[in-house]
Formats: structure tokens, sequence, C-alpha cells
């Protein structure tokens, strides 16, 4: 799904200063992984995210999204596929904005009309006051309070829902989205999308028509077996979209209180879980990098030091991380909050 080819990057390069913080960098991030990144200061995890994202442009090497190189692609460009949440919890809302008037632009994301058209619609709304109960911290209720009021685990639970939250996949968004932003209307992958919305939606109509007709059903459970067929489209047209974005989380619990930091990583958990989505999120702390997600690597030096996954990764502990790093990364250096857990 996302694969990073021999990325290099130097800042102040030819200059007392010079820093070569990623080098030769090869990853490939498969569609479902949730990736968590630990590595010693510099390792060049956060430049990382910022190769992927857009925000810096790396001096050699390839970013290549579904198999289709957006290297030269902006920030902007590849908003719609990326959704990122940073340490700062004042960064990714704005504080003079209400909670409403945040979800709606993020809900806007990728469109080219104003997303403020959006704002008024009652199903909209409904939409955003479901998906803000789901955090449980009360925001339902707070939907015109400005962002600003909030507490930072709250702001960052905001931010997450922000950089997830989406409107349900559709051919015409679809048309708009991929078409623009990748390679036009004649490439593989969008011929082979367009085939599986149509397929999908075939489908739907046919299972309404069946249910529709069937005589010996009642009126309360057509009804739910229209919601139930609904749903069921809604999320194989999720599951076929590639536009659906990777989540990028850097270090976004870091500035928070250990309750609130673990309140928000089960947030976020759930978040990944329920709208399968790729994710990588960098971490200080080796006990999170553990306990979430189902492949950790370890940066050292701007590579990819370690990388386990599955049965391996669940059976490590954090001496044996500790053991790997000392391996793998021999001058570099882990701070205490990392190997303790704080």
């Amino acid at each position: 799904m996302l694969e990073l080819k021999n990325i290099s990057k130097t800042f102040n390069e030819g200059t007392p200063l010079e820093n070569k913080v990623i080098k030769n960098l090869n990853l490939k991030i498969n569609e479902g992984d949730f990736i968590t990144v630990i590595g010693g200061n510099g390792a060049g995890k956060s430049t990382m995210l910022n190769i992927i994202s857009g925000a810096i442009e790396a001096d050699r090497g390839l970013v290549l999204l579904n198999g289709y190189d957006i290297s030269r692609l902006s920030e902007n460009k590849r908003a719609p596929y990326f959704g990122r949440v940073f340490q700062d919890p004042m960064m990714g809302t704005a504080s003079d904005m209400t909670i409403l008037e945040n979800l709606t632009l993020a809900y806007g994301r990728g469109r080219t009309r104003s997303p403020f058209r959006w704002s008024t619609k009652a199903k909209d709304k409904k939409f955003f006051i479901e998906q803000l109960a789901s955090l449980d911290l009360g925001l339902e209720n707070r939907l015109n309070d400005k962002v600003g009021l909030l507490s930072g685990g709250q702001r960052q639970a905001l931010t997450l829902l922000m950089a997830t939250i989406r409107k349900e996949s559709s051919i015409a968004s679809f048309k708009k989205i991929h078409g623009k932003i990748l390679s036009g209307y004649d490439n593989e992958l969008y011929i082979k999308t367009l085939d599986s919305f149509v397929k999908i939606k075939e489908e739907y109509k046919n299972k309404k028509k069946e249910i529709r007709h069937n005589k010996s059903l009642s009126l309360s459970e057509k009804k739910e077996a229209f919601i139930n067929a609904y749903n069921e489209y809604v999320s194989k047209m999720n599951v076929a979209d590639p536009t659906r974005q990777i989540l990028l989380l850097d270090e976004h619990t870091a500035a928070l209180d250990p309750k609130t930091a673990s309140k928000v990583l089960e947030i976020t958990d759930k978040i990944v879980k329920e709208n399968h989505l790729t994710t990588i999120m960098i971490t200080h702390n080796m006990k999170d990098a553990l306990k979430y997600g189902n492949r950790l690597i370890m940066m050292s030096k701007g590579h990819v030091a370690v990388d386990v996954s599955g049965e391996e990764k669940a059976k490590l502990e954090v001496n044996d991380l500790l053991e790997l790093f000392s391996k793998a990364s021999k001058d570099d250096y882990l701070s205490d909050a990392a190997i303790l857990g704080d």
C-alpha cells in the first residue's frame, strides 16, 4: 500500500551543520498494518513521517502509494490520503473555531468546494455527535464550544477524530479524489477500483430488491434488513477504496500526563481497529510500542534496524527490545522514558 524506496535526506548539506538524517531507507507498509516506531533521538522517525506526508521532500528515493509515485506531490495534494496527529495538542485544530467547525473542515478534506456547505446538514451534525460520543469524553454535548477551551487530552482525541473522519466511499468521491491527484483516469488501479465499486453497488441494489419483495418479512423486519444491507454496502465500499487514509501519529501522547496518554492510546486503538486503518505510530515508550499494533520497527541512524511483527512481536518484552536495540545500534541513545515506560 505504501512503500519507501531508497529514501535519503540531509539537512544543511555542504555546511558544518550537515546532518544526514535518513540514509537509504527502505520500508514497505502493508494495507492494514499498525506499525509502532521507536528509536533514539535523531534516528529519523519524525523526518520519515514528514517525507511520507509531503511536509518535506526527500533528496533521493521514491514514495509509492498503491504502486504510484507521489514523491513530488505537495503536502496539500497528499492530504486526502494521510491523516496526521502531532505531539503538540495545539496542532491539528483551530483554537478559535468550535468543535463543529473543526469537524466540518476535516470532513471536507480533499473537496474542491467550501467544506462549510455541509455544516448545516442535520445528518452530518448527527454523524459528528455519534463520532464524538464514541470517544467517551463528553464532547458530543459541547459541539458549539471553542476548541481552545478543551484540555490537552480532549483536544488530542478530537484531532485523532479529525484525522480519520471522512464521508462514505462512493464512485463520485473516488473519481474526484483519486482521478485528480494520482495518475488520471486510465491507470490500472483506477479502473480496477471502479469495477469493484460498480459490483458492490449492484449487489446492494439486488439485496434491496430482494428484501422489498420478500413477503415473509414484516415491516419492522424489512426496515432492519435494509439497515443491515446498507451497513454491509458501506463497509465493502470503504474496504475497496484505495483512497482511505493512512494515519500518521508523531508521538501524539508524549505531551500528555500518563493517565490522559493511556486514554488517548485506547481511543487511538479503537479508531484504528474499527476503521481498519493503516497506521504508523512513533512513540518514545517501549511498553506502548509492544502493546499496540501488529508490527514494530526500530530506527537507527536513518534506517530500519529492527522489524518484527505478528507472533514474534507479541512474544517480545522491554528487555528483549533493549537487547535488539543495543545489537542493531551500538552508538544510539534511548531515553529513560523509553526504557522505563514513563
